[in-house]
């Protein structure tokens, strides 16, 4: 059988991870149940191809299976879904991937290599907004063909280690033909019809999502659970006060806990609950839109990285847990970050703000003598709220005086994605495979998925191009050093504030669970199961 180790920064984290629920295994499988899970707001739109927010993924990540998928029961590891194997040629430049035969649609037609096309010829035409899986298979992929019934083949661009940890990630979900020409698109819940361990059941807005059991899933052990309902659970107070209640039986999603918060778990659930620090994969960065005034100027940019006091903001909106400053986490990404010793000398980064204020209200200065009056927006969901406060706060003291304004979750990101903002003061953005490239294929090259500020840097561009096709990995580190260092030093739109961590927890009831290496991955609950 396939199976492919993911080598990449991430791994001595999935090590400590994976120990985790080791005790789990000693307890045999038991069928039936439902696991209880939330999302932190109503996710609206529910197509995993063109929608970004992770309250999408989760909706419907069961329901969906991959060609590959990273392994449920050892995270690091790449192993088959609806393709059983693959074979590459060409120097790695072409890709024949064998398909599961006998595998049927939830509404009972047979999957064929048509559906594989049919994805991804959706997901690599320019005129779909893909901005998940597409900003990870547009650079590399040229086109794909149908071999006959049960294989698909792949021509890519060049050869490229990021192609196959690509097609195993989570947004990367296979749709049937015959549903995209019905429907159009995946946005209904009519057009949720997958080939998962689940069915989609039922979704109640504002309330709660619910998947039933596939009883014709392609491995017919599985699933052990009835169901999973997820409940739309906006802001920490009601998300807490459901954990703490024994409402729910894992909170392994963003928003994580605060040690505080799951200090108040452990004293009101004690034994009943596992729970765990689990860094998230998952930066937090003000967007500054580069088409819009103040910020289409480049040293107001550079004003707004010097301003912010990254070590008080984590202090304040993390009690400190997290790693401030870092394009990639150097607990996460190893030596593809920057040294930490490095990082905290960059004007900006460095704890000591006293020159880079001076410097920054300089730059203000230049351009506006007496300030700037902008609008800066935010989603209401997690603590965003009370994290831009912080933002603007910190902006104030060079002369950018931001008023604030909020959107609920899935009107902010229709903002967004037209650009109708001039700064976005808070956005978390969860990487979604585990390799350094997807930072920058996300945020800071053309058309990437969440480049909502419009920024094309030829430079950027050329250099994150050059660097998903360098097989040499010295050279190719070097090349992300590189990057890192424009970034911090020269200009950037998406100003990363930091890489956040928190709390977690599992019910001791709930049995084989395991984190995965991003948030997205391994949250289908096609193997856990219930101790009764």
């Amino acid at each position: 059988m396939l199976r492919i180790k993911a080598t990449h920064a991430l791994g001595p984290i999935l090590a400590g991870l994976l120990a985790l629920p080791a005790a789990n295994m000693a307890v045999a499988q038991q069928m039936g149940g439902i696991v209880n899970w939330f999302v932190y707001a109503d996710p609206g739109r529910l197509d995993v191809h063109t929608e970004s927010p992770l309250g999408v993924q989760q909706a419907t990540a069961g329901v969906y299976s991959s060609l590959l998928q990273y392994s449920p029961d050892n995270p690091s590891e790449i192993v088959p879904d609806l393709a059983v194997s693959y074979q590459a040629s060409d120097g790695g430049k072409t890709y024949v991937f064998k398909l599961r035969e006998g595998v049927t649609w939830h509404d009972g037609k047979a999957f064929t290599a048509d559906d594989v096309k049919a994805t991804y010829d959706r997901l690599l035409d320019p005129n779909v907004k893909a901005r998940r899986c597409g900003s990870l298979v547009r650079p590399l992929v040229e086109s794909v063909s149908v071999v006959n019934t049960h294989a698909v083949r792949f021509d890519l661009k060049f050869a490229a280690a990021t192609f196959v940890p690509s097609v195993a990630s989570a947004w990367c979900r296979i749709a049937a033909k015959h549903v995209l020409a019905k429907f159009g698109d995946l946005q209904s819940v009519e057009a949720q019809i997958g080939t998962g361990p689940f069915k989609f059941k039922r979704y109640e807005r504002g309330s709660v999502i619910e998947w039933e059991r596939n009883p014709n899933y392609y491995d017919s052990k599985l699933p052990y659970l009835d169901g999973v309902k997820q409940f739309v659970l906006k802001g920490a107070a009601r998300q807490l006060a459901a954990a703490k209640a024994g409402k729910l039986h894992v909170w392994d999603t963003w928003p994580p806990m605060s040690k505080s918060a799951a200090d108040e778990l452990r004293n009101a659930r004690g034994d009943d609950v596992n729970l765990f620090t689990w860094p998230i994969n998952t930066l937090w960065a003000v967007h500054l839109n580069t088409t819009k005034e103040p910020f289409n100027n480049k040293d107001l940019r550079r004003a707004v990285h010097l301003a912010l006091n990254r070590q008080e903001l984590f202090k304040k909106a993390f009690e400190g847990a997290g790693t401030p400053c870092a394009i990639l986490d150097p607990n996460l990404y190893g030596d593809w970050a920057l040294p930490v010793d490095e990082l905290m000398k960059v004007p900006g980064c460095r704890a000591d703000k006293t020159e880079d204020l001076v410097e920054a209200r300089r730059l203000v200065k230049k351009h506006y003598p007496d300030g700037v009056d902008f609008e800066i927006v935010t989603r209401t969901v997690g603590n965003y709220v009370d994290r831009i406060q912080l933002v603007a706060a910190e902006l104030k003291k060079i002369g950018l005086r931001g008023t604030i304004k909020t959107y609920e979750s899935a009107a902010g990101y229709g903002v967004y994605g037209k650009g109708d903002f001039q700064a976005i003061g808070t956005q978390d953005t969860a990487m979604f495979i585990p390799d350094p490239s997807i930072v920058f294929s996300i945020l800071y090259v053309k058309n990437a998925g969440r480049n909502w500020v419009k920024w094309n840097d030829p430079k950027m561009n050329d250099w994150a191009e050059a660097a998903l096709r360098e097989t040499d990995q010295v050279k190719r580190r070097q090349m992300y050093h590189q990057m890192q260092r424009y970034l911090l030093t020269e200009d950037s739109p998406a100003i990363v504030v930091g890489w956040i961590e928190g709390w977690f927890f599992t019910d001791k009831k709930l049995k084989n669970y395991r984190r995965a290496n991003t948030i997205y991955d391994n949250n289908t609950f096609m193997n856990v199961w219930l101790e009764k």
